[in-house]
């Protein structure tokens, strides 16, 4: 049978990414330095706390946890999660939260219910490269909006939306991947401003906001225009990926619809997991766990910015961020992070080329994406030193 030939649209269209192959290749080659795979340390995975967890949800929940359970969502988790989002500045109750399978389910979910054929989508430039993938796996064209060190330029987006309709705007105001690159209130202000004159709706990707270092926390994008916003977080960053929770809040109706197509994509997410994040949430162990992650992420990124320092060129230039798990380094104009990659995984390092996460091929060939949360502390400066060697010859 030929398979290809039956293969939908977007199937034919979908190709392997970058960041994929680059994951795979830090946990096949442990000789490498992989300062490329944007993944919790799995050391740092709270697995300890399984068998009290675990113990903790039956003897609360009983045999519910491996039952069916609600397309919206465990409501004690629910509960659990709206004073977590209130202090966000997501004002919401637990009517108003949808826990998805991941906060790429929550994406998709949005997607199904928003994107027809040949609708725009705006993004960040650069942007999360596999939000992308999802936009043009509902063959939406994606176009981007000039940036600056405080995120999307509000004039920028204004002169957007004035060029053509577009079906949603979607952000990362806070430790963006891949830049790091937080929003100040100010801008968050302007950006909402300009999508309420535009009647645009905002889609706010906020998975990286509990993971603050340093300088002060800024209300969610979301709570500058919450009529006009879809707001999406998830468990992955905070307890551990494989628990697959991902939380959505956004308008009433648009809810309703996400819910119902839910029921046709994978009727609801694991109740099992869910009750584990439930345990995990209300029973104190959240907070003692960010206290250890802000300890090693914040120790990590000091001794990556001391490392770039020490052993890369004047004509090299980043923004050590206040969290997050990114750094942003951006080379001189003839560096081509894309084409020399090859040469920095033979000397023992890999990182991500900045062209990934470009909407237009061949943008952004002199930057590139460090990702320091998954890289031991001891091992950064050797990592950064091969790095130094490749860019310098």
């Amino acid at each position: 049978m030929d398979i290809a030939s039956r293969l939908s649209t977007p199937a034919k269209s979908s190709r392997p990414g970058v960041i994929d192959e680059l994951f795979d290749l830090a946990r096949a080659e442990p000789d490498i330095v992989s300062l490329a795979a944007g993944a919790p340390d799995t050391s740092l995975l709270p697995v300890e706390l399984l068998g009290e967890l675990t113990a903790s949800a039956v003897d609360r929940f009983g045999r519910e946890v491996l039952q069916y359970g609600a397309t919206q969502g465990f409501l004690p988790l629910r509960e659990a999660l709206v004073p977590r989002l209130r202090d966000r500045g997501v004002h919401c109750g637990s009517e108003d939260v949808h826990v998805s399978t991941g906060g790429s389910g929550a994406l998709n979910n949005v997607c199904l219910a928003l994107l027809n054929s040949g609708d725009v989508v705006a993004v960040e430039r650069p942007t999360y490269a596999p939000a992308v993938k999802v936009f043009r796996a509902y063959q939406a064209k994606v176009i981007d909006v000039a940036c600056d060190a405080d995120g999307m330029l509000p004039d920028a987006l204004d002169e957007t939306l004035r060029a053509r309709p577009v079906k949603f705007v979607y952000l990362m105001p806070t430790f963006q991947n891949p830049t790091g690159r937080s929003m100040p209130p100010e801008r968050r202000a302007a950006i909402a401003s300009v999508a309420r004159h535009a009647d645009v709706l905002l889609v706010e990707d906020d998975v990286y906001s509990e993971l603050r270092y340093t300088g002060t926390p800024a209300a969610a994008l979301t709570a500058f225009a919450p009529e006009r916003s879809v707001y999406l977080t998830s468990c992955s960053k905070l307890f551990a990926p494989a628990m697959r929770v991902g939380v959505a809040v956004m308008p009433k109706d648009l809810l309703a619809r996400v819910l119902m197509l839910k029921q046709g994509i994978d009727m609801q997410t694991s109740t099992y997991t869910q009750a584990l994040v439930t345990e995990f949430l209300t029973g104190g162990h959240a907070e003692a766990h960010l206290v250890r992650l802000h300890d090693a992420y914040a120790a990590r990124l000091r001794a990556l910015d001391s490392a770039l320092t020490t052993h890369l060129p004047l004509d090299f230039s980043w923004q050590r961020p206040d969290g997050g798990m990114f750094l942003w380094l951006t080379g001189p104009a003839s560096l081509d992070a894309e084409a020399i990659l090859p040469t920095a995984i033979a000397g023992g390092v890999a990182y991500v080329p900045g062209s990934a996460f470009h909407v237009y091929p061949g943008e952004g060939r002199e930057t590139m994406r460090l990702s320091f949360a998954g890289v031991k502390e001891e091992s950064i400066e050797e990592g950064v030193r091969r790095l130094a060697a490749v860019v310098t010859t």
